[in-house]
Protein backbone atom coordinates (compact mmCIF):
# COMPACT_ATOMS: atom_id res chain seq x y z
CA UNK A 1 0.00 0.00 0.00
CA UNK A 2 3.20 2.51 0.65
CA UNK A 3 4.74 1.82 -2.09
CA UNK A 4 0.90 2.54 -4.47
CA UNK A 5 0.33 6.02 -2.36
CA UNK A 6 4.51 6.52 -3.29
CA UNK A 7 3.82 5.85 -7.08
CA UNK A 8 0.77 7.95 -7.19
CA UNK A 9 2.22 10.72 -5.42
CA UNK A 10 5.68 10.82 -7.75
CA UNK A 11 2.99 10.28 -11.02
CA UNK A 12 0.87 13.30 -9.79
CA UNK A 13 4.08 15.31 -9.53
CA UNK A 14 5.12 14.41 -12.60
CA UNK A 15 1.71 15.14 -14.43
CA UNK A 16 1.40 18.77 -12.47
CA UNK A 17 4.71 19.71 -13.60
CA UNK A 18 4.01 18.18 -17.28
CA UNK A 19 0.98 20.25 -16.88
CA UNK A 20 2.94 23.12 -16.33
CA UNK A 21 5.72 23.35 -18.75
CA UNK A 22 3.03 22.47 -21.34
CA UNK A 23 0.98 25.26 -20.14
CA UNK A 24 4.09 27.50 -20.58
CA UNK A 25 5.32 25.98 -23.94
CA UNK A 26 1.40 26.81 -25.34
CA UNK A 27 1.80 30.39 -24.20
CA UNK A 28 5.01 30.91 -26.09
CA UNK A 29 3.81 29.11 -29.00
CA UNK A 30 1.28 31.58 -28.97
CA UNK A 31 3.43 34.73 -28.73
CA UNK A 32 5.75 33.75 -31.40
CA UNK A 33 2.48 32.33 -33.67
CA UNK A 34 0.81 36.12 -32.94
CA UNK A 35 4.42 37.73 -34.18
CA UNK A 36 4.83 35.55 -36.93
CA UNK A 37 0.82 36.56 -38.17
CA UNK A 38 1.58 39.91 -38.05
CA UNK A 39 4.51 40.00 -40.09
CA UNK A 40 2.28 37.96 -42.87
CA UNK A 41 0.00 40.40 -42.74
CA UNK A 42 -2.66 37.98 -41.49
CA UNK A 43 -4.02 40.86 -39.08
CA UNK A 44 -4.04 43.45 -41.67
CA UNK A 45 -7.93 43.57 -42.12
CA UNK A 46 -9.11 42.37 -38.59
CA UNK A 47 -9.38 43.96 -35.19
CA UNK A 48 -6.45 41.82 -33.73
CA UNK A 49 -3.61 43.10 -34.00
CA UNK A 50 -0.55 46.23 -33.05
CA UNK A 51 -2.46 50.23 -32.43
CA UNK A 52 -0.08 53.22 -31.77
CA UNK A 53 -0.66 56.18 -31.05
CA UNK A 54 -0.06 59.34 -28.57
CA UNK A 55 -1.57 60.51 -25.48
CA UNK A 56 -1.73 64.42 -24.12
CA UNK A 57 -3.67 65.66 -21.20
CA UNK A 58 -5.11 69.13 -21.92
CA UNK A 59 -2.77 71.38 -19.76
CA UNK A 60 -0.07 69.93 -22.14
CA UNK A 61 2.19 68.91 -19.22
CA UNK A 62 2.19 64.83 -19.52
CA UNK A 63 2.44 63.03 -22.35
CA UNK A 64 3.29 59.66 -23.34
CA UNK A 65 3.48 57.09 -26.56
CA UNK A 66 0.79 54.11 -26.46
CA UNK A 67 1.12 50.79 -27.70
CA UNK A 68 -2.15 48.49 -27.66
CA UNK A 69 -1.68 44.64 -28.49
CA UNK A 70 -5.19 42.85 -28.74
CA UNK A 71 -4.01 39.02 -30.15
CA UNK A 72 -7.32 37.04 -29.45
CA UNK A 73 -6.03 35.06 -26.57
CA UNK A 74 -4.73 37.49 -23.32
CA UNK A 75 -6.44 40.39 -22.10
CA UNK A 76 -6.38 43.36 -24.12
CA UNK A 77 -3.42 45.57 -23.04
CA UNK A 78 -2.55 49.09 -23.35
CA UNK A 79 1.14 50.29 -22.48
CA UNK A 80 1.57 54.14 -21.93
CA UNK A 81 5.57 55.07 -22.53
CA UNK A 82 6.45 58.28 -20.67
CA UNK A 83 9.61 60.58 -21.49
CA UNK A 84 11.17 60.02 -18.12
CA UNK A 85 11.01 56.01 -19.20
CA UNK A 86 8.11 55.46 -16.95
CA UNK A 87 5.72 52.64 -18.47
CA UNK A 88 2.24 52.18 -17.07
CA UNK A 89 0.66 49.31 -18.34
CA UNK A 90 -3.62 48.89 -18.43
CA UNK A 91 -5.14 45.87 -19.13
CA UNK A 92 -8.90 45.32 -19.24
CA UNK A 93 -10.80 41.69 -19.10
CA UNK A 94 -13.10 42.05 -21.88
CA UNK A 95 -12.73 39.10 -24.15
CA UNK A 96 -11.67 40.18 -27.95
CA UNK A 97 -12.12 37.76 -31.05
CA UNK A 98 -11.39 38.18 -34.62
CA UNK A 99 -13.97 39.72 -36.79
CA UNK A 100 -15.99 41.53 -34.65
CA UNK A 101 -16.71 45.12 -33.99
CA UNK A 102 -14.95 45.87 -30.28
CA UNK A 103 -17.86 48.62 -29.47
CA UNK A 104 -16.31 50.06 -25.79
CA UNK A 105 -13.62 48.41 -24.18
CA UNK A 106 -13.63 50.30 -20.74
CA UNK A 107 -9.60 50.65 -18.95
CA UNK A 108 -9.15 51.90 -15.53
CA UNK A 109 -6.02 51.25 -14.47
CA UNK A 110 -2.66 53.15 -13.14
CA UNK A 111 -4.06 56.66 -12.73
CA UNK A 112 -5.58 55.94 -16.70
CA UNK A 113 -9.21 55.68 -17.71
CA UNK A 114 -10.62 55.48 -21.03
CA UNK A 115 -12.83 53.55 -23.88
CA UNK A 116 -11.46 52.09 -26.65
CA UNK A 117 -13.64 51.09 -29.81
CA UNK A 118 -12.47 49.83 -33.25
CA UNK A 119 -14.20 48.13 -36.24
CA UNK A 120 -13.77 44.39 -37.17
CA UNK A 121 -11.46 45.18 -39.84
CA UNK A 122 -9.24 47.28 -37.65
CA UNK A 123 -10.63 50.38 -39.14
CA UNK A 124 -11.53 53.46 -37.06
CA UNK A 125 -9.98 53.00 -33.93
CA UNK A 126 -10.67 55.33 -31.00
CA UNK A 127 -9.35 55.93 -27.52
CA UNK A 128 -11.53 58.39 -25.61
CA UNK A 129 -13.13 59.85 -22.59
CA UNK A 130 -9.60 59.17 -21.30
CA UNK A 131 -8.01 60.82 -17.89
CA UNK A 132 -4.77 60.73 -16.33
CA UNK A 133 -4.64 61.26 -12.19
CA UNK A 134 -7.77 62.66 -12.87
CA UNK A 135 -7.20 64.94 -15.53
CA UNK A 136 -8.86 65.25 -18.96
CA UNK A 137 -6.45 64.11 -21.83
CA UNK A 138 -6.77 63.21 -25.58
CA UNK A 139 -5.60 60.45 -27.35
CA UNK A 140 -4.71 59.51 -31.17
CA UNK A 141 -4.03 55.84 -32.29
CA UNK A 142 -2.92 54.24 -35.58
CA UNK A 143 -3.56 50.89 -36.24
CA UNK A 144 -0.02 49.55 -37.76
CA UNK A 145 0.05 46.89 -40.95
CA UNK A 146 2.54 44.72 -42.53
CA UNK A 147 2.54 47.38 -45.11
CA UNK A 148 2.22 50.59 -43.00
CA UNK A 149 4.65 50.63 -39.88
CA UNK A 150 3.13 53.09 -37.19
CA UNK A 151 6.61 55.34 -34.89
CA UNK A 152 5.31 57.67 -32.30
CA UNK A 153 7.86 60.42 -30.52
CA UNK A 154 6.30 62.69 -27.67
CA UNK A 155 7.75 66.18 -28.02
CA UNK A 156 7.05 69.55 -26.43
CA UNK A 157 7.16 73.28 -27.65
CA UNK A 158 7.95 76.57 -26.01
CA UNK A 159 7.75 80.22 -27.18
CA UNK A 160 10.31 82.34 -28.44
CA UNK A 161 9.57 85.52 -29.95
CA UNK A 162 5.64 87.34 -29.22
CA UNK A 163 5.39 85.23 -25.95
CA UNK A 164 4.34 88.29 -23.55
CA UNK A 165 1.57 90.81 -24.11
CA UNK A 166 3.07 93.25 -22.10
CA UNK A 167 6.95 95.07 -22.49
CA UNK A 168 7.75 93.46 -18.77
CA UNK A 169 6.36 89.92 -19.66
CA UNK A 170 4.08 90.54 -16.81
CA UNK A 171 1.09 89.31 -18.93
CA UNK A 172 1.80 86.14 -20.51
CA UNK A 173 0.54 84.63 -23.95
CA UNK A 174 -3.12 83.54 -23.86
CA UNK A 175 -2.57 80.46 -25.98
CA UNK A 176 0.77 79.89 -25.51
CA UNK A 177 1.58 80.74 -21.91
CA UNK A 178 4.87 82.98 -20.50
CA UNK A 179 8.04 82.69 -21.77
CA UNK A 180 9.92 79.10 -21.89
CA UNK A 181 6.57 77.66 -20.33
CA UNK A 182 6.61 73.90 -22.11
CA UNK A 183 3.68 72.48 -23.68
CA UNK A 184 2.86 68.91 -25.71
CA UNK A 185 3.94 68.72 -29.44
CA UNK A 186 3.67 64.84 -30.36
CA UNK A 187 4.39 63.39 -33.37
CA UNK A 188 3.22 60.34 -35.72
CA UNK A 189 4.91 58.48 -38.58
CA UNK A 190 3.21 56.01 -40.97
CA UNK A 191 4.34 54.28 -43.88
CA UNK A 192 8.05 54.53 -44.06
CA UNK A 193 10.66 56.92 -42.88
CA UNK A 194 9.63 59.40 -44.65
CA UNK A 195 5.79 59.34 -44.92
CA UNK A 196 2.96 61.55 -44.08
CA UNK A 197 3.35 63.04 -40.40
CA UNK A 198 0.54 63.30 -37.65
CA UNK A 199 1.38 66.14 -34.86
CA UNK A 200 -0.71 66.25 -31.83
CA UNK A 201 -0.48 69.63 -29.75
CA UNK A 202 -2.09 71.78 -26.88
CA UNK A 203 -2.79 75.58 -27.35
CA UNK A 204 -4.46 77.16 -24.61
CA UNK A 205 -5.99 73.73 -22.51
CA UNK A 206 -7.30 72.32 -26.01
CA UNK A 207 -5.27 69.88 -28.02
CA UNK A 208 -5.32 69.65 -31.66
CA UNK A 209 -4.18 67.53 -34.54
CA UNK A 210 -2.69 68.23 -37.99
CA UNK A 211 -0.71 66.62 -40.84
CA UNK A 212 2.44 67.27 -43.03
CA UNK A 213 4.41 65.73 -45.45
CA UNK A 214 8.19 65.60 -46.08
CA UNK A 215 10.59 66.75 -48.90
CA UNK A 216 13.86 67.66 -49.89
CA UNK A 217 15.79 64.77 -47.80
CA UNK A 218 19.38 64.87 -47.63
CA UNK A 219 21.62 61.96 -47.03
CA UNK A 220 24.29 64.24 -45.05
CA UNK A 221 28.11 63.69 -45.48
CA UNK A 222 28.57 60.11 -45.02
CA UNK A 223 24.56 59.27 -45.79
CA UNK A 224 23.63 57.88 -42.57
CA UNK A 225 21.83 60.43 -40.69
CA UNK A 226 19.08 62.03 -43.09
CA UNK A 227 17.59 65.08 -42.45
CA UNK A 228 14.12 66.14 -44.37
CA UNK A 229 11.98 69.27 -44.29
CA UNK A 230 8.33 69.46 -42.96
CA UNK A 231 6.24 71.02 -44.59
CA UNK A 232 2.37 71.28 -43.68
CA UNK A 233 -0.19 70.71 -45.63
CA UNK A 234 -2.12 72.92 -45.37
CA UNK A 235 -1.16 74.82 -42.58
CA UNK A 236 -1.79 73.15 -39.05
CA UNK A 237 -5.02 75.21 -37.62
CA UNK A 238 -4.63 76.98 -34.01
CA UNK A 239 -6.78 78.67 -31.68
CA UNK A 240 -7.29 81.89 -33.83
CA UNK A 241 -4.80 81.24 -36.74
CA UNK A 242 -2.36 78.91 -38.33
CA UNK A 243 0.73 76.99 -37.46
CA UNK A 244 3.13 77.37 -40.20
CA UNK A 245 6.42 76.05 -40.57
CA UNK A 246 7.97 78.24 -43.42
CA UNK A 247 8.79 81.87 -43.14
CA UNK A 248 7.06 84.77 -45.77
CA UNK A 249 10.83 85.22 -46.49
CA UNK A 250 11.41 81.60 -48.15
CA UNK A 251 7.99 79.97 -48.25
CA UNK A 252 10.21 76.92 -50.01
CA UNK A 253 12.28 76.14 -47.40
CA UNK A 254 11.10 74.94 -44.13
CA UNK A 255 12.20 75.58 -40.64
CA UNK A 256 10.94 72.38 -38.92
CA UNK A 257 12.86 68.93 -39.72
CA UNK A 258 12.63 65.25 -39.01
CA UNK A 259 16.12 63.69 -38.67
CA UNK A 260 16.54 59.98 -39.00
CA UNK A 261 19.71 57.19 -39.12
CA UNK A 262 18.73 53.86 -40.88
CA UNK A 263 20.66 50.79 -41.27
CA UNK A 264 20.68 46.97 -42.70
CA UNK A 265 17.55 47.05 -39.48
CA UNK A 266 15.83 49.44 -39.79
CA UNK A 267 15.48 52.89 -37.91
CA UNK A 268 17.96 52.96 -35.58
CA UNK A 269 17.46 56.60 -34.36
CA UNK A 270 14.74 59.53 -34.75
CA UNK A 271 14.42 62.99 -34.12
CA UNK A 272 11.76 66.21 -35.19
CA UNK A 273 13.28 69.77 -34.15
CA UNK A 274 12.97 73.15 -35.35
CA UNK A 275 10.42 76.43 -35.35
CA UNK A 276 7.22 77.22 -36.01
CA UNK A 277 5.23 80.33 -36.62
CA UNK A 278 2.51 81.31 -34.79
CA UNK A 279 0.28 83.91 -36.91
CA UNK A 280 -2.83 84.27 -34.30
CA UNK A 281 -5.31 86.93 -35.55
CA UNK A 282 -5.88 88.01 -31.99
CA UNK A 283 -2.09 88.15 -30.42
CA UNK A 284 0.56 88.37 -33.35
CA UNK A 285 3.08 86.81 -34.60
CA UNK A 286 5.14 84.23 -32.28
CA UNK A 287 7.53 81.92 -32.91
CA UNK A 288 7.80 78.50 -30.94
CA UNK A 289 11.17 76.25 -30.47
CA UNK A 290 9.72 72.32 -31.11
CA UNK A 291 11.99 69.32 -30.27
CA UNK A 292 11.21 65.60 -29.67
CA UNK A 293 12.08 64.46 -26.18
CA UNK A 294 15.24 62.26 -25.22
CA UNK A 295 14.01 58.89 -26.99
CA UNK A 296 12.94 56.49 -24.69
CA UNK A 297 10.65 54.26 -26.72
CA UNK A 298 11.16 53.89 -30.55
CA UNK A 299 13.81 54.21 -32.81
CA UNK A 300 15.85 56.22 -30.41
CA UNK A 301 17.47 60.10 -30.14
CA UNK A 302 19.57 61.04 -32.84
CA UNK A 303 20.81 63.79 -30.86
CA UNK A 304 22.94 61.05 -29.05
CA UNK A 305 24.54 59.80 -31.78
CA UNK A 306 26.37 63.06 -32.59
Amino acid sequence: MKKLFTLLFCSAVLFSCSTENDSMDLASDQEVNFEEQLAKGAYDNSNLGIYKGLFTTLDGQNRATIYITLNGKSDPSVEFSFPDASKSVVRSSANVSKGQSVDAISFDESGFKFDFTVEKDGSNPAISNITYMGDKGDAIILKETSKAAVTTKTGTYTCETGCALSDDDAVPHPELGAPGAIQTFNFMLQGGNEGPITMQYVLNSRVYEGTALQGSCDPGIFGNLITCEIFAQPDLNGNSGPIRFRSLDNPNTSLLFHEYAADATGVTCSSYYGTGIYRSTLFGRSTISIITDDAVGEGGDCNKRK
